[in-house]
């Protein structure tokens, strides 16, 4: 009965344990991301794409909400460039980060847009994001927005 009780208390320690460093791990991936977001939004407000571009997988995709697909870093540059053309003001807020494997993350959030003329917009959105090379990069993305 002892041994039962005390196995008992042991796992529940054990799993205790195991859902920090799970919550660990979910809240750094986020600060990751905060960050490239926050460098995303200086770079496009300034009219550059490549950080922007560099920030996805070579075969990202893109689902647009029109039902277009953006496939890979070949169509991701000119849409990208497009979009940084505009001076738009894209402030990107993770909501949710999951820690799904080692170098697979899952994110929902919320965005809002402000465009050269004061006009907003916003959505939500969702990303895969996958570790390559030791960097976090967004391998497929739903967005909302009609930018």
């Amino acid at each position: 009965m002892k041994l039962s009780l005390f196995l008992f208390l042991f796992s529940g320690v054990l799993l205790s344990s195991c859902n920090k460093k799970n919550a660990i791990s979910d809240n750094k991936i986020k600060q990751i991301i905060i960050k490239k977001y926050e460098i995303m939004r200086t770079a496009l407000k300034s009219g550059d794409p490549n950080y922007v571009v560099n920030m996805h997988t070579q075969d990202a995709i893109l689902f647009l909400p029109n039902g277009k697909e953006v496939v890979g870093i070949t169509e991701l540059r000119p849409f990208y460039e497009k979009v940084a053309t505009t001076g738009i003001d894209i402030n990107s807020t993770p909501n949710t980060i999951e820690l799904l494997s080692d170098n697979v993350a899952f994110e929902v959030g919320t965005y809002t847009s402000t465009s050269q003329k004061g006009i907003q917009n916003s959505a939500k959105y969702i990303n895969i994001w996958k570790k390559v090379d030791g960097d976090w990069k967004i391998y497929k993305a739903i967005d909302q927005a009609k930018l």
